[in-house]
């Protein structure tokens, strides 16, 4: 899961942004939940998407 996001001259500058430019992190992350549903486990607890929205320093 260590893929590099595709740099397209755009640096994301929020951490949000970042998370959602991982496209195969994020596939993966999906059907997991998908599984867990699956399997009886239940859902996955989400946090607050307030939690990702802070600036990044590159």
């Amino acid at each position: 899961l260590s893929t590099r996001i595709p740099s397209h001259g755009d640096t994301p500058s929020v951490y949000c942004e970042a998370k959602r430019g991982a496209c195969t992190y994020q596939s993966v992350k999906q059907q997991l939940f998908k599984a867990f549903q699956k399997a009886g486990l239940g859902t996955w607890v989400r946090k607050p998407p307030e939690q990702d929205q802070f600036l990044l320093t590159l």
